[in-house]
């Protein structure tokens, strides 16, 4: 995973104040950021996902849409994400019959088109 100059600054100062008695204290310390590093970046990937869906692009693709528009806006690219994850879940529950049979379809089949064993 990589650590972003933002995401170590963000848990820096909060370690700066918390002295460390031991290995242990230090290891849940590392353990806690990451973990919320982890969180935060998880609605960024989702974000990705349903635009890469949408709009039939690679995750490069979709990172720099999320990246221009918080640039463009001024605003968070996780508080975008977080923004978009809400508004697409919203519009996917009203979202054509077809192409909702097309999703269970795939859904449905997926497992033919899994290559297993060591072809993989």
């Amino acid at each position: 995973m990589i650590v972003s100059l933002e995401d170590l600054q963000v848990h820096q100062s909060a370690s700066m104040c918390t002295p460390i008695s031991d290995d242990s204290a230090e290891q849940q310390r590392i353990t806690d950021v990451v973990t919320s590093i982890t969180e935060r970046r998880a609605v960024i990937e989702q974000a990705k996902g349903m635009l890469m869906l949408s709009y039939g692009i690679g995750p490069d693709a979709a990172f720099e849409l999320l990246r221009g528009q918080s640039q463009r806006h001024n605003v968070k690219l996780r508080l975008l994400a977080e923004q978009i994850v809400k508004d697409l879940l919203a519009l996917a529950e009203s979202a054509p019959q077809d192409r909702r049979q097309k999703v269970d379809r795939v859904l449905q089949t997926v497992h033919k088109r899994v290559i297993t064993g060591p072809a993989r």
